[in-house]
């Protein structure tokens, strides 16, 4: 995905190409990942895609393993 297609579904806020989610909502207007009903027409480039994806990165180093949990890793 590049920054200049980066769009989200308005419901969830899942990531993804712009001209990709709007051809899979004119298929069939429901959000592949929350089911939700979305507009085709809804769908719009981000304002800020570099912004959108330093926070979206950074959500997802906060959401890895902890530091200190070693009976979680070793079940890995």
């Amino acid at each position: 995905m590049v920054l200049k297609e980066w769009s989200c579904c308005p419901a969830c806020k899942m990531s993804a190409n712009y001209q990709e989610l709007k051809r899979v909502l004119e298929a069939e207007p429901v959000c592949p990942m929350c089911e939700q009903n979305v507009p085709p027409m809804s769908i719009t480039l981000a304002s800020d895609p570099e912004a959108e994806f330093k926070a979206l990165t950074s959500l997802m180093k906060d959401s890895g393993p902890q530091e200190g949990n070693e009976e979680e890793d070793e079940e890995n």
